[in-house]
This record gives C-alpha cells, structure tokens and sequence, in this order.
C-alpha cells in the first residue's frame, strides 16, 4: 500500500511540475516570438526551477528533464538569430550569469556556451572549461547528473578534435576535447557513485532500481 502511494504521489508531483513547466515553456515561447530577450531568459529561468525538485523519482524526473531539453532547443535558436536579440554573444553569456538560482543559472550558462562556441566568437576551449568547472557548483547526485548530461548533449558536436571547424591556435585540440569528456565523465562517475550512498539504509533497494532506472 505504502509503495501505490508512492507511486500515486510521484505522479501528482509530475503532473504538479509538468504543469507549471506547461506554462513557464508558453510564455517564453511568446517571448521568443516577440524577440524579448529580457522575458524569454526569466521565464527559461523559471521552467528550468523546476528541474530544481529532489521528490521526483530518476524516470519521472528524466520525463520532466527531456520535456525542459526540447523547449531550451528552440531558446537556442533564438540566441543563435543575433539579428533578433541585438546582443554580443560574449554580452549574453554574461547577462544569463546574473539568473538568481545555480541550476537555471547553468542550464542557461550552458545553452548559451554552445551557441556562443558554434559563432567561433570565443576559443571552444576556454568555453568548455568554464562550463565544465562552473558544473561543479551543482554537487546533488540527480541534479548534477542531468545537468552534466546536459552539457554533453548541448557540446559534443562543438569540440576542438581533429579536423574539427573548433580546432585550431586559440580554439584548442584533441587533448582539450579528451580533458573535456574526461573531466565530464570523472564528475558524472562521482556524482553516480553518490547516488548509491545517499539516504537512509532501509531505502538502499529502492535506491538501487531507481539507479538501475536512470
């Protein structure tokens, strides 16, 4: 009984966070297709807060994750469209940096650094290590997995590996792309073997299948 209730209150608290994600996701897009920049970033900001919860099991919060991925998708089209936004890319890293919480703050630190190294207006390397020891700033086992999960999706296509259009001089080279994914995997690895420890002992087997889930 008190595992159906479990799963009934995971499912209220993902219907709980899909909807206000629902309508955070609608107004940016309005935002978005109004060209403001100032209300697209706070209302990404407050889609993204939800990614925040520590109640949602790894499958439900890996739903709400993906629901939050496609939408900064199209937030990253928009960043890309300078004709839209009238900023610098190097003005628009800097502007997400001042988003009040550490998670969106990232999210969007993230979603603009990929855009920001695709424009070639910065060094890949010097973005992806920024990014890379910033994530360190999130030290919760799921919180900090997806979020590292993330920043690969967003960057893989955009490192400095051989032949590739980021290499170069001041873009770096294959060892900067290696330190990237290794340093990426060595965080994930650590946060994943925390996700194994954390909470009480009796919990440990429902721990393991939610791990085995993820």
């Amino acid at each position: 009984a008190s595992m159906q209730i479990n799963m009934d209150d995971q499912e209220r608290l993902l219907d709980e966070a899909t909807a206000v994600f629902k309508e955070q996701a609608f107004h940016m897009g309005r935002a978005i297709d109004s060209d403001n920049l100032r209300e697209a970033l706070k209302h990404s900001s407050n889609m993204i807060c939800e990614l925040r919860t520590s109640l949602l099991s790894p499958k439900n919060y890996y739903e709400l994750y993906t629901r939050v991925f496609d939408e900064l998708q199209n937030l990253a089209r928009f960043f890309r469209d300078k004709s839209r936004h009238n900023r610098k890319m190097n003005e628009l890293y800097e502007s997400v940096q001042h988003a009040g919480n550490i998670l969106p703050r990232l999210y969007l630190l993230i979603t603009v650094g990929s855009v920001y190294i695709a424009s070639k207006e910065a060094p890949a390397k010097d973005i992806l290590k920024d990014l890379t020891e910033l994530c360190k700033g999130v030290q919760h086992p799921m919180r900090g997995l997806f979020l590292r999960f993330y920043l690969s999706q967003m960057c893989k296509d955009k490192l400095p590996d051989t032949n590739s259009e980021y290499e170069g001089e001041e873009g770096g080279d294959i060892h900067d792309a290696f330190e990237f994914l290794l340093t990426n995997f060595t965080e994930s690895n650590r946060l994943w073997v925390r996700l194994q420890h954390q909470g009480a002992v009796k919990d440990k087997a429902r721990r393991e299948i939610e791990r085995y889930d993820l």
